[in-house]
């Protein structure tokens, strides 16, 4: 379990919680698997909002059949705006089940 906390007004997360429940397949304490998962990743709201690219129009998708466990993929969408003019644009869906920093941890942490 990750828990994160933040204060209003402060970037940077006030806490990165790791809990393995004694389950840890490394030979780390819940504190350093914190220290590593917070040199990984940029928990900053900003930059979580840009990898994940949370600005764009996905949620639609998102509305059924759950969020979690579906594919990343890229479509295009067509949408009118109040004043009826159409715009087609690419969007990824589903950006937090990429697989792109599976890489950065396993070289964090020591694993093949």
């Amino acid at each position: 379990m990750v828990q994160v906390s933040y204060a209003i007004g402060v970037a940077k997360p006030t806490s990165i919680n790791v809990n393995t429940y004694g389950t840890a397949k490394v030979k780390l304490t819940d504190g350093q698997i914190g220290k590593l998962v917070e040199s990984i990743f940029d928990l900053r709201p900003y930059f979580i909002e840009q990898r994940l690219k949370l600005r764009t129009p996905m949620y639609s998708e998102t509305a059924a059949y759950g969020h979690m466990g579906r594919k990343n993929e890229t479509v295009t969408k067509t949408f009118t705006t109040p004043d009826g003019k159409s715009k087609t644009m690419k969007v990824e869906l589903f950006t937090w089940e990429k697989l792109d920093y599976v890489t950065k941890v396993k070289k964090a942490f020591g694993l093949k």
